[in-house]
């Protein structure tokens, strides 16, 4: 029995592999409109009624989630990107989506901070940052009158959230496994701070408060990772083992262009040449991330790129395309949203890691502001 008993562990880990290797094949590209409209119908179709998506359906491989916590905090999460999605994309004229933007809102207002899971988990500064951008999309777009002072409001508690779960050394994480104190930390990653510092800026040009020591403290934090060749370290603590995979270009594809539009967010200088840089490595070594698209262990492949990378790296990636010159702006979005549009599912979404029952949520809002850009 013992000798069988490692084969037979080998074969029930590669079925799922190989399944997913069929899955991964790209599907025939549709336009970006009708791409568009297919995400949106999807979203429209899996909204549930108290106006979040997904639910904390589990499976074998899913990564370390204690309950009930860390499903709070990734409903809350997907459902800021779900709607943010929705705005960016769909036709806010359309009453079906006025009405789930409408319901979506009033699930965000009634928990626009989700508590920490517990001492070593912190999933929940995702949820407060994609709720946070998702509200100040909506800020966008509302009239003065009472709908907007409770935007606002949630807003700055989630401004207010992010500073209570701020890291020692700045910025933010979401794992806490070697101190597990009160206050999160040391473990900042670059691209979470680079997340949480988009986020508050989307959120401080809406007229939203955004105290100066967070935003220069969670800068700080993400510049310690940079890398000469313009790629940003995993994170700090990461940074001491430089030739990583994971901290090369090939491993940051995902992460620098949020870094470097944290720094455009808050005034930063960026050289230009460094998002045509950063657009360009997206093209030529993009197969690095979406080789990783579906696989179920997270840092399963090359240069420890995890499925969850992909949409977050495109979606900071469309962001750029407003930082290079016209003529290329047009190839780049061509690129990007060439590529997201062949990794359309039949049904419409769009996921890259399955999350208990959240990935296709948030892998669709991903995606649909990302090709809203692409349009533009």
């Amino acid at each position: 029995m013992r000798r069988l008993a490692l084969p037979l562990l080998l074969i029930l880990v590669a079925l799922p592999a190989a399944a997913t290797a069929k899955e991964n094949v790209e599907r025939k590209a549709k336009s970006i409109d009708e791409a568009i409209a297919d995400g949106v119908e999807y979203l429209l179709r899996s909204q549930k009624k108290s106006g979040c998506w997904g639910s904390p359906a589990s499976n074998l491989f899913d990564i370390y989630g204690p309950i009930p916590g860390s499903q709070r905090a990734f409903e809350v999460g997907s459902c800021g990107l779900a709607l943010s999605g929705l705005l960016e994309a769909a036709d806010r004229d359309d009453p079906r989506v006025k009405k789930a933007i409408e319901k979506a809102t009033d699930y965000l207002l009634k928990r626009p901070v989700v508590r920490r899971i517990r001492a070593d988990t912190i999933y929940n500064t995702w949820a407060i940052m994609y709720a946070l951008a998702a509200f100040a999309r909506l800020l966008e777009h509302e009239p003065e009158g009472e709908r907007r002072k409770q935007i606002e409001k949630a807003a700055q508690q989630c401004v207010q959230g992010l500073q209570r779960y701020e890291f020692v050394e700045g910025g933010w994480g979401y794992y806490n496994f070697s101190a597990q104190t009160k206050d999160p930390g040391p473990g900042a990653t670059s691209f979470t701070s680079a997340s949480g510092l988009i986020a508050l800026g989307m959120a401080h040009e809406q007229g939203i408060k955004v105290p100066k020591k967070l935003v220069k403290r969670a800068i700080s934090s993400m510049q310690r990772c940079k890398r000469p060749d313009g790629a940003y370290a995993y994170s700090y603590r990461t940074s001491w083992w430089p030739t990583a995979g994971i901290n090369k270009t090939k491993g940051s594809l995902a992460r620098t262009p949020a870094c470097l539009m944290a720094l455009s967010h808050w005034g930063q200088e960026v050289d230009p040449k460094c998002y045509v840089q950063t657009l360009e490595e997206l093209e030529t070594y993009g197969h690095f991330l979406r080789i990783a698209r579906k696989y179920p262990i997270p840092h399963e492949t090359w240069y420890a790129n995890s499925g969850y990378f992909c949409f977050y790296g495109y979606y900071y990636a469309s962001m750029c395309l407003d930082e290079v010159p016209k003529k290329k702006r047009a190839v780049f979005a061509k690129q990007i949203a060439g590529h997201l549009l062949k990794m359309q599912e039949k049904d419409g979404s769009w996921w890259d890691y399955q999350l208990y029952g959240y990935h296709k949520a948030y892998g669709t809002g991903y995606v649909l502001v990302a090709l809203a850009a692409c349009r533009e």
